[in-house]
């Protein structure tokens, strides 16, 4: 998929990751509704996967009318998030220098992002309550449930299980963690804004399917764990998925390959 630089009207307001923690995404999330990739003109210039080992690392944003926050009946840790009246895309950017904003559908990134109970996306839910008040809490998402048929009013239902961190670790959340005020949000509220963190880590090495015996199933291709994991992945714009960092690749399938001499140099980080 092609960049494309963002509109004088858009470049002005030098999207940065920072700045949306601090006053919420709202409409500006909603005008790159089916929007691919985009760059701001005024950015500073592109300096790659970043040249000194860094990469450009993104927040992606959900946007609803209203949601639940429920109990689960069968583990008292664990919640149910409802958000009622999502649209069919979820918004994604980057922060500077690279300032890259576009939407993915939300089918797509909900595989991508791999929702598991193991190693599930940190997540920051800032809801508005009947009442006009905000609440915040930082949690864990973990199999989502995404109703593709729309409603009357075209908006879908996403259902996540989720469980509440006690303590973030991280930079991309600090400042909804510290804005926290309790461990619970509201049965009921009106307006969410879900901002979910970058693509999970690598942790296992996988034969590759050149390398792999005749008819093998899936389950056999797992060679085992990464020394040292998990290590992060980066998400592709262009591509809309998430992949082995450029900087990072070579390393970790060397590594895998020596864990595992069984390979014969057919393993990759996975």
């Amino acid at each position: 998929m092609k960049r494309e630089p963002i509109g004088r009207s858009i470049s002005g307001l030098q999207v940065s990751r920072r700045r949306v923690l601090a006053g919420g995404m709202g409409a500006a999330a909603l005008a790159f509704a089916g929007a691919g990739p985009m760059r701001a003109q005024d950015a500073t210039p592109e300096v790659g996967s970043g040249g000194d080992g860094s990469h450009p690392m993104f927040l992606f944003v959900q946007l609803a009318e209203a949601g639940t926050w429920l109990p689960s009946a069968d583990d008292p840790e664990v919640f149910e998030l409802t958000l009622m009246g999502i649209g069919s895309h979820t918004a994604f950017f980057s922060d500077r220098p690279e300032r890259i904003v576009g939407t993915m559908e939300t089918d797509r990134f909900l595989d991508e992002l791999g929702f598991t109970p193991f190693n599930p996306p940190n997540a920051a839910a800032v809801v508005h309550t009947p009442d006009g008040e905000r609440d915040v809490l930082v949690i864990e998402l973990f199999d989502p449930v995404f109703a593709r048929e729309f409603d009357a009013d075209g908006g879908g239902t996403l259902v996540y299980q989720a469980r509440v961190l006690d303590a973030y670790h991280g930079d991309s959340l600090t400042s909804w963690y510290d804005e926290q005020d309790d461990p619970q949000l509201p049965s009921q509220f009106d307006q969410i804004s879900l901002f979910i963190d970058d693509c999970p880590g690598i942790d296992q090495c996988r034969l590759s399917p050149w390398a792999a015996p005749p008819n093998a199933e899936s389950r056999d291709l797992i060679k085992g764990w990464i020394p040292g994991g998990p290590y992060p992945m980066c998400f592709n714009a262009d591509q809309t998925r998430c992949v082995i960092c450029e900087d990072t690749a070579t390393e970790l399938n060397e590594l895998c390959n020596n864990t595992y001499p069984d390979c014969n140099g057919g393993c990759w980080a996975v």
